[in-house]
């Protein structure tokens, strides 16, 4: 992974700066010779907007109900009344550089979270029981294993093109995060929101 510029954008996403981050990934994939991987050049996530306010309001009602049953029927019943819901909620995607036949995010809910030290996601109390296939970078997941079957990582440009379009896929997923909460007024809104991919450091808080 190109780890200067992963930590670049990472300071972007921390000041909510999501779309010039994904402008600088594209203008680094723009100095490299043309790749299989800069089919990924001005495509986006967005025609799943309504798949994915789906999938997190399916999450939210069954979630808050595994929540109720983990704190207990008592709390519950003598309770203050406030509704019972989680503090956060997590979506990692897939280890997708390596696993191209099918990009795909599963979504993970939390009874406390924390914005300086990120152990807390490793304590999640729910997960989905399906997860939400990303459709649409079909070529990208191509290239990637174009590169990873036929070994091509020694060819003019072939991993540079990798690193910079990795985080590129990661940026576009969470633009399609961003732009879902935009227009959505539902409850599970005011829930903070957290997307990432498996084993990847560059963590956006959506909402």
């Amino acid at each position: 992974m190109n780890f200067e510029l992963a930590d670049k954008l990472s300071e972007l996403l921390e000041s909510k700066k999501l779309d010039e981050a994904i402008a600088i990934a594209e203008q680094e994939l723009k100095k490299i010779p043309k790749t299989d991987f800069h089919k990924i050049l001005d495509k986006n996530l967005l025609h799943l907007t309504s798949d994915l306010a789906k999938h997190i309001n399916e999450f939210d009602k069954t979630t808050k109900e595994v929540l109720k049953k983990k704190q207990g029927f008592i709390k519950n019943l003598f309770g203050s009344g406030k509704e019972v819901k989680p503090a956060a909620y997590y979506c990692e995607m897939n280890g997708f550089t390596i696993n191209y036949d099918r990009w795909f995010i599963d979504l993970f809910s939390f009874e406390n979270y924390s914005l300086t030290d990120w152990e807390w996601l490793s304590d999640f109390y729910d997960s989905t029981a399906n997860d939400l296939t990303i459709t649409g970078f079909e070529e990208i997941q191509n290239a990637f294993e174009d590169v990873h079957e036929n070994n091509r990582f020694e060819e003019p440009n072939i991993e540079q093109a990798y690193e910079v379009c990795e985080l590129l896929v990661i940026l576009r997923l969470q633009e399609l995060f961003r732009e879902t909460y935009k227009d959505e007024e539902s409850e599970w809104c005011k829930t903070p929101m957290f997307v990432t991919a498996h084993d990847y450091e560059m963590i956006y808080k959506v909402n």
